[in-house]
């Protein structure tokens, strides 16, 4: 059993860092490059949106929701990242709103916006992986799907595209902004996930 020490503790507590700005920045370059956001982002803005709260405020409902059915069907995929993700990514997604809100980037030309987006979805996809891949206690939602897979030998991909256009549907029903981008994530972030989960491994590998 590998020794967990001081050194060890800093470098995954740096990791959820990291995870936390990736997805702020993120989910922030969706929001306001007006293409659309990931399904989740989708959802919380359209309870941000029925409810009238912040978007902070709106992650943080969905959140404390999925984790707690994580914790019923699968507490072993859980960690720290989980807690601090669950807590903390609707406010990291305000705070780059608002570095990025000066920008009006929504109202630039299209391929920028594009590309805006883009780099959102490589950021997220990466996160995700990084959480799932360095042990870091995945985010909720993944955690769940994760087990299933486990459970039924369904792909992660097919579950987690599945579960994406359900937010979807639901979030953009509670009046979330639906995009182009939307139905881009949501065919790309489950295969993403699962590529970069991929890459992480051969390099811990090849450095192992």
């Amino acid at each position: 059993m590998k020794r967990i020490t001081a050194g060890n503790k800093g470098k995954r507590w740096l990791l959820i860092f990291l995870v936390m700005n990736l997805v702020g920045m993120a989910v922030a370059l969706f929001l306001e490059n007006g293409l659309g956001s990931d399904s989740i982002g989708l959802l919380c803005d359209g309870l941000h949106r029925a409810l009238g709260i912040s978007y902070g405020n709106a992650s943080l409902l969905y959140n404390l929701t999925i984790i707690l059915a994580a914790a019923l069907f699968a507490r072993g995929n859980l960690g720290a990242g989980t807690i601090v993700y669950a807590l903390t990514s609707g406010y990291f997604i305000d705070f780059y709103c608002w570095v990025l809100g000066p920008l009006s980037l929504g109202t630039g030309l299209l391929p920028f916006r594009f590309l805006g987006f883009a780099v959102g979805q490589v950021l997220l996809s990466l996160a995700l992986a990084i959480l799932i891949q360095m042990r870091l206690g995945m985010n909720a939602l993944d955690a769940l799907l994760t087990r299933l897979s486990q459970v039924t030998g369904i792909s992660y991909a097919i579950l987690r595209t599945g579960a994406d256009l359900s937010y979807v549907v639901i979030g953009t029903l509670l009046g979330g902004v639906f995009g182009v981008g939307t139905i881009l994530s949501v065919l790309l972030t489950g295969t993403m996930i699962r590529l970069f989960t991929r890459l992480l491994d051969s390099r811990k590998t090849a450095a192992g």
